[in-house]
């Protein structure tokens, strides 16, 4: 088949549309931002500032004069003050709602309400559409600066007709006001962290090297060991504990040798997961030392990051989703919103409105192995393989195609597809999630609930005329077979028996 044959055929699928995500964006916006200032969605916790805010720092200004500092996160000692009002100051770090930052002359701790105007507002993470202006302040009077379309923003507090956000500059954040009817003009995500790995249950095993596919099992070395079964426990950032479920012993580092504890250890037992391909490696954080293996499967530290006895392979050991606590990854999440998808600008077609069919496949992993996907990756791969269809969305081959690229490294597998709803529930039931084609648009479906007879939709793109949430929604079995989720067709994953 050439390929303007190829092209024609995959234009008359029925896939997502870029026309549909630009409407969406338009009426979901302002729905969902004036449920979430009723308090009517599901919102992060109030204390949540950027995740990031380490190596891209908040810049915030104090909202009185005489703004105590303190040498303690607790706010016990004062150290000194800022006498002016408005006085500005680099944020670096939180603890409950203490902030850390730098400020002229020194620095130390603030009490949140020194920058932060209600600090009991349960925060809201948003993309805004369009450019925008910030306020110095809630009577939005004083122009403090402007940021573009698809910027990040989080809405920390609400005054009136004002809301106090936290927005994106680049190499760094701000704190300012926008006007209501801005902050309605923005399209919602679930705001919490993309950990590397879901909390969960893993099989863990040493002695891989390293590749594109998903890591290869050193022969020599490794062949004959079985894997850890391990439950990692995520902390922030990529630190997390980890714990043998065989004792329910923690594992901590005591003079430069790994052990186990009977308890978490939070100074000594806290290890960072990076991702290299197909494998990981698990460092130490107090000495920055890796986690590996002896000839005798004894663990040890190392200062090589390159010897496979120091790359582990993780991959679930079931499903990882908790159903009563859904992610949804967005297409509008600012990360990748405006970035093109296959074209030249983000006008012609960008990832907030053409890429359901990326995100709903890096959801149904996410929800199954805990293993969160590249997006952008992903994207790009869709592009290279001609599965991007131009000014329609994305061709259904994907779906079994990122199976087979992306399976191993990520620990799952294709399972077939079906347009069966009873087919849907039989292979959620076993443990499946599955990829779901609805009118224009693709979705995830991560399990089924026999006491409720309904199935939990995970939606990318939430709309008005879908009736759904960007936090995932438990939906009866009548929607997904009429009206603007009706099924057509389901892709289903499972998790791999390949380690």
């Amino acid at each position: 088949m050439d390929y303007e044959k190829d092209m024609r055929r995959k234009k008359d699928k029925k896939t997502c549309f870029d026309h549909v995500g630009r409407i969406a964006g338009i009426l979901a916006g302002t729905l969902v931002a004036a449920l979430a200032l009723l308090g009517g969605i599901h919102l992060d916790s109030k204390a949540a500032f950027p995740h990031d805010m380490g190596e891209k720092p908040v810049i915030a200004r104090t909202e009185a004069s005489g703004v105590n500092v303190y040498s303690d996160s607790d706010l016990t000692t004062v150290a000194g003050s800022l006498a002016d009002y408005g006085s500005e100051v680099k944020i670096t770090g939180a603890e409950g709602e203490s902030l850390y930052g730098e400020y002229e002359g020194g620095e130390g701790w603030f009490a949140m309400d020194s920058f932060v105007d209600d600090p009991d507002f349960r925060h809201i993470y948003a993309t805004v559409r369009a450019e925008m202006t910030a306020y110095t302040d809630s009577s939005l009077l004083e122009a403090r600066g402007t940021f573009e379309k698809y910027t990040g923003v989080i809405a920390v507090s609400r005054d009136e007709d004002a809301v106090q956000v936290i927005y994106d500059q680049k190499d760094h954040y701000e704190i300012g006001w926008i006007s209501e009817g801005d902050f309605a003009n923005t399209l919602h995500y679930d705001g919490r962290e993309k950990a590397v790995l879901r909390d969960g249950i893993y099989h863990v095993c040493c002695g891989y090297a390293d590749n594109a596919t998903g890591g290869v099992k050193d022969q020599f070395i490794m062949q004959l060991y079985e894997p850890y079964d391990l439950e990692l426990i995520h902390v922030k950032g990529k630190k997390y504990y980890i714990k043998n479920t065989a004792d329910g012993k923690y594992l901590s580092v005591s003079n430069r040798h790994p052990v186990w504890k009977s308890a978490k250890d939070t100074v000594n037992g806290r290890f960072r997961l990076e991702r290299l391909k197909g494998a990981f490696l698990i460092q130490d954080i107090r000495s920055g030392s890796y986690l590996a293996e002896d000839v005798d499967r004894n663990l040890v530290l190392t200062d090589s990051k390159g010897r496979l006895a120091s790359h582990w392979r993780i991959k679930a050991a079931k499903k990882i989703q908790k159903n009563k606590d859904p992610f949804v990854i967005t297409q509008y999440d600012p990360k990748w919103c405006g970035t093109p998808y296959g074209t030249e600008t983000m006008e012609e077609g960008c990832m907030g409105t053409a890429g359901c069919g990326i995100l709903a496949p890096v959801n149904a992993v996410y929800a199954l192995t805990g293993q969160y996907m590249n997006v952008m990756e992903l994207a790009d791969y869709a592009v290279e393989k001609e599965y991007r269809i131009i000014g329609s969305g994305t061709d259904d081959g994907i779906f079994e195609a990122a199976a087979k690229r992306y399976g191993r490294q990520y620990g799952f597998a294709w399972d077939g597809k079906s347009g069966n709803l009873e087919k849907l529930k039989k292979n959620l039931k076993k443990g499946d999630v599955a990829v779901i084609h609805v009118d224009g648009h693709y979705v995830s479906v991560t399990a089924y609930s026999e006491k409720k007879d309904k199935y939990l939709l995970l939606d990318s793109n939430c709309l008005p005329k879908r009736e759904d949430t960007p936090y995932g929604d438990w939906i009866s079995p009548e929607r997904l077979m009429e009206g603007s989720l009706e099924m057509q067709m389901c892709y289903f994953y499972k998790l791999s028996k390949e380690f």
